[in-house]
């Protein structure tokens, strides 16, 4: 039952208002509400609030290893306690932090590695026995990342036949990314498959592209998120909100190496129409434009 529960509770039980019980415990009502509403009453004036009203109530608490001790013991023990244990809550979440962002950079080395790779196998033929090797240790290892993160990793093994390819040439794709090799490397599948393409290396370059062409200029936008002076969530939100309806209705489609559910959430929110995590396949990528033609 949470602070506020217990203390309403009882209040209504022995007929007394909160204003009373204020008073008995020696701060003003209005303090006594802020800490109700919004739950952030300590364990000591939880205490001191149930002595003023004279009621006593056993609270179990539970250390991380097990051990728990109950309120009916000394109060000062108790808070000592108390704040021990937030201490260590709060070491463990700084360690989970550190984890995360280890892991995080990790992910970048890795796409990195194999976006080099990319780019040397189109350049020398010899390179491809290497790259696919490559490209299952990276598969692999950014499973296990995800899982590490508690992110939701999937597998598209999307299928794009010839005449789906033949429909996607000519068409023109704004690139917008400030990671320079990132566009390098879409640039080369782009160019093979006949697709056109201009690039931009933030989001307010982007949303001036857009605004400077006419109306379908562009076919479809790949939109990295993190990026300087402004991210993809804001510019897909200007580039939807422009008075030309074509323009507004751009596909957009989310290019980014986060892949927790909470970006992939907020990029449909914000009007995004399809989520791709760094390094996609070009498959995955071919079937992704084809669908939102």
């Amino acid at each position: 039952m949470k602070t506020s529960e217990i203390i309403n509770s009882i209040c209504s039980q022995l007929g007394i208002a909160k204003a009373e019980l204020a008073k008995r415990m020696g701060i003003y009502p209005s303090s006594l509400y802020r800490k109700l509403s919004r739950e952030s009453m300590t364990f000591e004036e939880l205490q001191k609030s149930l002595d003023a009203l004279g009621v006593s109530m056993e609270l179990q608490f539970q250390y991380p290893d097990g051990r728990s001790f109950s309120s009916r013991e000394n109060h000062e023990q108790i808070v000592e306690r108390m704040g021990v244990l937030e201490k260590m809550l709060e070491a463990d979440s700084k360690v989970d932090e550190f984890r995360k962002k280890s892991l995080r950079e990790l992910r970048t080395e890795l796409n990195s590695a194999v976006g080099y790779a990319e780019l040397c196998r189109r350049h020398g033929a010899q390179m491809d026995s290497y790259l696919d090797k490559l490209s299952v240790v990276h598969g692999n290892m950014d499973r296990t990342i995800s899982f590490a993160l508690g992110e939701s990793f999937s597998d598209e093994s999307d299928e794009i036949n010839s005449t789906q390819v033949e429909e996607l040439q000519g068409k023109r794709v704004l690139l917008v990314d400030d990671n320079e090799l990132n566009r390098e490397i879409l640039e080369e599948v782009l160019l093979d498959h006949g697709l056109l393409f201009e690039e931009a290396d933030n989001g307010s370059k982007a949303v001036a592209a857009v605004k400077e062409h006419e109306p379908g200029y562009y076919q479809f936008i790949l939109m990295d998120i993190e990026m300087p002076e402004m991210d993809g969530y804001e510019a897909t939100l200007k580039i939807r909100k422009l008075p030309n309806r074509i323009r507004a209705n751009t596909p957009i489609i989310a290019f980014t190496a986060n892949a927790v559910s909470e970006n992939r959430d907020r990029a449909f929110a914000v009007g995004m129409d399809d989520f791709l995590v760094k390094p996609v396949k070009t498959t995955r990528l071919l079937s992704c434009l084809n669908k939102l033609l």
